[in-house]
């Protein structure tokens, strides 16, 4: 499987509807079915209704509150605390195994599926028994918590959240499906803010200050959640002309031969991995939802690490 690794290509990648994400089979029970019913692995109509559902879901969970709770409770995973703050009836251990075991096979062709099955049965229960696309966005948005969010409070407690953003994100890549032949041209896009100003690179940003338009990016949050984000984070694709820097998507030629020189050739139907470095969130429409509430559990953790011990060696 080729990677897209450069950091203009893989935005690039993210921001073209030529790519997609590789489609799964339609199932009716266990985790085939939760794959089938999230808006993960949708696409088309099926993809924004569900993702309409995942963001109304998280409209009801303040982040300053959510933050609030990890830091009162530190020790929680985040995927209790999102439970708690999502009103599902528990938060126990025993939830938090369940979504465990349901990460470990979100994936096709990942972790113990005959357990995994068991697991989203549980799961389908503890959010009212019904298995309905609004149940399954209630478990995705558990099980894509689960692991990335508590890898992403583990390497901030080491360094800091804004190196963790920056330089190990909790999601190293993601996979994209080219549905025609496509030649991506290397290269580092200009960075441009969420307004549509220039912005320098990692430049800082208050969540809270995005664009009305946006109001799930940064809902809630105050000015205490700036955080500092690399360029992908920051930057939306600006298409190569008149020889400004850039990223140009181009389809390949009739020839068969790619169009330009030194150009990164995807052929229709090849999946490739995309790499996250410096855009911990993704990019284009399909960019993490949850990114505000990941980064308040992280900020409300690593505050009260902080004042456990001051200085941290940090």
């Amino acid at each position: 499987m080729q990677t897209i690794d450069d950091p203009g290509a893989a935005l690039a990648v993210l921001h073209d509807p030529a790519f997609v994400v590789p489609p799964v089979p339609a199932a009716t029970h266990g985790i085939a079915w939760l794959r089938s019913a999230v808006g993960r692995f949708s696409a088309g109509d099926a993809y924004t209704r569900r993702r309409a559902l995942s963001e109304s879901l998280l409209s009801t969970v303040d982040p300053v509150a959510l933050r609030e709770a990890a830091a009162s409770s530190p020790h929680l995973h985040p995927v209790q605390l999102l439970c708690t703050a999502l009103g599902l009836p528990s938060s126990s251990r025993t939830t938090l195994a369940a979504v465990r075991v349901v990460a470990a096979a979100y994936h096709p062709g990942t972790g113990d599926e005959p357990a995994a099955d068991e697991a989203v049965r549980a799961l389908v229960d503890l959010c009212g028994g019904t298995p309905d696309e609004t149940t399954a966005a209630r478990i995705g948005l558990l099980v894509q918590a689960c692991d990335a969010t508590a890898a992403l409070i583990a390497r901030a407690r080491a360094t800091s959240l804004e190196a963790a953003l920056r330089d190990t994100p909790p999601v190293p890549a993601t996979k994209r499906m080219a549905t025609r032949p496509v030649t991506l041209t290397a290269g580092h896009p200009e960075p441009t803010g969420l307004s549509g100003t220039r912005a320098e690179p990692a430049n800082r940003t208050d969540t809270a200050a995005e664009p009305a338009d946006r109001p799930e990016a940064g809902a809630g949050l105050d000015e205490r959640s700036e955080v500092r984000v690399g360029p992908g984070e920051l930057s939306e694709v600006r298409v190569e002309s008149e020889g400004r820097p850039g990223v140009h998507v181009e389809p390949v030629g009739r020839s068969g031969s790619p169009v330009g020189v030194g150009g990164i050739r995807v052929e229709a139907g090849e999946v490739v991995r995309v790499s996250l470095q410096g855009i911990p969130f993704g990019a284009g429409p399909r960019r993490c939802p949850g990114r505000a509430h990941a980064i308040a559990i992280a900020q409300g953790v690593v505050s009260a690490s902080v004042a456990e011990h001051p200085g941290g060696g940090r």
